[in-house]
């Protein structure tokens, strides 16, 4: 399958000195989306061949609505995307997961099946008083020195986190992949991305109202 993934200079020359690309851990902040990546690791290790034992994996387009990634927008260049690379691999080496959904992990938020689903679970969070913050915090630690660790709390945390499988999934028009390594061979196409004033391979731009897509909602309209 055909997919694409944006990174930086110094991973380009990586992959050629190397004749292959691996994660960069130095890159990740995980304080911020450390939860979520966790959570990544675990479920691509029983899913997804890690033939080198690499430790994180990079992230790839799969599909975004009729294209394979965003297209380029009007906005700031997005910092550390210098080149696309296009490349190919096989099905089974890909962790496939809908792009909207794993907004709800990076928020520790429960993902519903549907609109009553969602009801009954915010009943349990007023049942606890445990509010969007409470939930955040468990997660953001670059941005919350204190959180909850209460027995119901964590009890609630442990049912969202089994929700999350939700997330994994073919069944989306806007599809985020994760592969353990690219090797030269696997490459299409290597493209340097201009700084002219384009946007590329991110939805995270604001929109006409001044706002950027909230994910989570965008989600729940679905289920309406």
């Amino acid at each position: 399958m055909k997919l694409v993934t944006f990174q930086s200079l110094e991973a380009a020359k990586d992959l050629f000195e190397k004749g292959y690309l691996e994660c960069d851990n130095t890159k990740i902040n995980f304080d911020k989306i450390g939860y979520a990546y966790k959570w990544i690791v675990e479920k691509m290790n029983k899913s997804i061949a890690n033939e080198f034992h690499a430790s994180y994996p990079i992230w790839c387009w799969v599909k975004c609505y009729k294209d394979i990634c965003p297209p380029k927008r009007k906005g700031e260049k997005v910092q550390g995307y210098d080149v696309k690379i296009t490349f190919h691999k096989n099905e089974d080496d890909v962790f496939i997961t809908d792009f909207r959904r794993y907004s709800f992990l990076l928020n520790n938020v429960y993902i519903p099946d549907s609109i009553e689903d969602k009801r009954t679970f915010e009943e349990k969070l007023n049942k606890y008083n445990i509010t969007k913050e409470d939930l955040k915090a468990f997660v953001r630690l670059d941005k919350y020195k204190v959180r909850r660790a209460d027995d119901e709390f964590l009890r609630v945390c442990e049912q969202i986190r089994e929700s999350f499988d939700k997330c994994i999934t073919k069944e989306s028009d806007v599809i985020q992949g994760c592969v353990w390594r690219i090797n030269l061979e696997d490459i299409e196409k290597i493209e340097i991305l201009k700084d002219d004033g384009y946007r590329y391979g991110s939805l995270n731009y604001i929109r006409s109202n001044g706002e950027r897509m909230n994910w989570i909602n965008d989600y729940y309209k679905k289920l309406e």
